[in-house]
């Protein structure tokens, strides 16, 4: 089995995808455009440590992002090296579990994808099992326990050499302020393995889940169980937590955890409403607002950018949320996020302009008359006049599309004409 992971064709492969993913380098500082010279430099070498047992992988290098809810995420990054052959396994494993794997489990599997586990989640909705247990798993990637985990892979791998070789990985060393400390659980995420070892861990619960005839979609740890009354939903939840913490040795945030009606409820980002009887994909709510969230900080006048740098920003974010988000409804939310997005545009400008004089004398190059432009260059409050006709008629929505500002709106159409719709 070793070979096979380590054979050229596969380790090409996964040098590819390390590549394309581009991403931050490890403790060593190798980044990803130097692996390819590395390895064929290297590759015999490495190759042969591998095989003999001899190989020890790097510690990963700790990173802390702030998470959408509050608190910090802890990602571990991996040296480059280590990136490669950890993309190595996961490919050739991937194939390998991926028979074996739930229909129902839609995190990072080939065919698989969050729209599809939404539009599942409708589905049982609409055959009347309109209450969601919405489980949560605290810190799911920290709390993995490396002795269940390598029990479950020794029954369907033999090759004891890679076994071990997943041990390594699992027990490398976490690297913060130049010192390593030993990991006896958990996997980092930011490693390749990570997402195929998720699925691998909680494969044994949606076995379970199907077993009990439970309806459910689980992406990586994101579990939702679809039930029709509220006494099945409250024997469900306590059940299903019991088995996730007694027998995987997992721990629930029990605060987090809950029961919801559809519309309450948050799947990936979406949520459901209910129209002639029917339930029906929306965004939800705190996806907008996290949205809202991301303009503002590329909007706000401290960040020292140029409007076409400002501009350029929004348009990557905006393409990348519209191409999830767009959901057939969502056209009139679209435009008004449009209209949230110019608004702070236009305070922005309205900042830039400062002084009284610099105000009157930009509003009558953009075509207002000069006594209006005087006047309107003593107007106060930002948001009250970026919404005024002052601005509305000077920086018009024509003035930023000029710029390059395409926006929601347009972009929502041209991707509507061009794709088949999800929902």
């Amino acid at each position: 089995m070793l070979e096979e992971i380590l054979d050229r064709r596969n380790i090409e492969k996964a040098l590819v995808k390390v590549v394309s993913n581009k991403g931050a380098g490890g403790i060593d500082g190798m980044q990803t455009d130097e692996l390819n010279a590395y390895i064929n430099a290297n590759w015999q070498s490495l190759r042969a440590g591998i095989l003999e047992g001899t190989y020890r992988p790097a510690p990963v290098r700790k990173v802390e992002i702030p998470k959408p809810q509050g608190g910090k995420r802890m990602l571990g990054i991996p040296t480059v090296v280590d990136r490669l052959i950890q993309q190595s396994i996961a490919h050739w494993m991937q194939g390998y579990y991926e028979p074996f794997f739930s229909k129902q489990s839609y995190g990072f599997r080939p065919g698989q994808n969050a729209h599809q586990a939404v539009l599942q989640a409708q589905e049982y909705l609409n055959n009347s099992k309109a209450l969601v247990i919405e489980l949560d798993l605290e810190k799911f990637f920290d709390h993995v326990n490396h002795d269940r985990l390598m029990a479950l892979l020794s029954r369907k791998i033999a090759d004891k050499r890679t076994l071990k070789l997943m041990r390594a990985y699992l027990t490398s060393g976490i690297m913060e302020g130049g010192v390593s400390s030993q990991r006896t659980k958990g996997t980092p995420q930011g490693s390749p393995l990570s997402p195929l070892l998720s699925n691998i861990v909680l494969d044994e619960l949606d076995k379970e889940l199907e077993k009990r005839g439970l309806s459910y979609v689980r992406y990586t740890d994101d579990i939702s169980i679809y039930v029709s009354s509220k006494a099945s939903a409250e024997r469900v939840k306590v059940n299903v937590m019991n088995f996730i913490e007694r027998r995987l040795q997992l721990k629930v945030n029990r605060e987090k955890s809950k029961i919801s009606r559809p519309h309450q409820s948050n799947l990936l980002g979406f949520s459901f409403y209910q129209y002639k009887r029917k339930w029906l994909v929306r965004i939800a709510n705190r996806s907008i607002e996290r949205l809202k969230t991301k303009c503002k900080e590329i909007t706000k006048r401290s960040n020292a950018l140029s409007e076409e740098a400002r501009i350029s920003k929004l348009t990557l974010l905006i393409r990348g949320w519209v191409n999830y988000f767009a959901t057939d409804t969502a056209k009139h939310l679209m435009r008004g996020l449009d209209q949230y997005v110019r608004m702070r545009l236009r305070i922005c400008k309205w900042k830039q302009w400062k002084k009284r004089k610099t105000k009157a004398y930009n509003l009558r190059k953009l075509g207002i008359p000069a006594n209006k432009a005087y006047q309107w260059s003593f107007s106060r409050g930002f948001i009250r006049t970026a919404i005024s006709p002052v601005l509305q008629r000077s920086l018009t929505n024509e003035y930023f599309q000029k710029k390059g500002y395409d926006g929601f709106l347009n972009t929502y159409i041209w991707l509507k004409k061009t794709q088949l719709s999800l929902f």
